[in-house]
């Protein structure tokens, strides 16, 4: 009796090794499971953070670009206006540059709207409103003539100038903090 008593024991006791040591590989799998399911998602948000930068970085130096073309293209104009008032002529300005001039307004403004730091596009923002104030109409040339014109389309010059040296040192600052940018460590998670 003694021996069977034994033998059921031990076989209880395997049995219940077994339930035991199974339930503990099953917590250890979910446990090895939420560890990795962690990972993943760690490493996501990190990818889609890189992305985003990513995406910001480019924007910012193609903005750059569009932002110099368009204090290119403002000059342009306000040169021809001051060649026609030099004449006594208004006219319109010649329709390549008038739409190599609007082309440029279209991709400055779509490049600045997927900006996210508002202070750069309010800067573009501020930008295009005094190319388009510099450049839209002749009207403050008339009637100037000799020094007096010479000295009024210098003064536009500088304050164009002085406006590109403002959003361009924005854009420039934002653009080296983005190339600066460095992934947060998320080893930890």
């Amino acid at each position: 009796m003694n021996q069977i008593v034994v033998a059921g024991a031990t076989l209880l006791a395997s049995v219940g090794g077994y339930l035991l040591a199974g339930l503990n590989e099953r917590r250890r799998d979910e446990r090895t499971m939420q560890r990795e399911l962690r990972l993943r998602v760690s490493e996501r948000e990190a990818q889609l953070d890189d992305d985003r930068h990513a995406l910001q970085r480019e924007t910012l130096l193609a903005l750059q670009d569009a932002v110099q073309a368009m204090a290119r293209y403002t000059g342009q104009a306000m040169h021809f206006d001051h060649m026609q008032a030099r004449q006594g002529k208004y006219t319109q300005l010649p329709n390549a540059l008038s739409d190599d001039t609007f082309a440029n307004l279209i991709k400055v403004r779509s490049l600045a709207s997927r900006i996210l730091d508002s202070g750069v596009r309010d800067a573009v923002d501020g930008f295009i409103g005094l190319s388009a104030r510099l450049s839209t109409s002749p009207k403050d040339l008339e009637g100037l003539v000799g020094d007096r014109l010479e000295d009024h389309a210098l003064a536009k010059l500088v304050e164009l100038d002085d406006g590109y040296a403002a959003v361009s040192r924005m854009l420039g600052e934002a653009a080296r903090r983005e190339i600066a940018w460095q992934p947060a460590d998320r080893t930890s998670a």
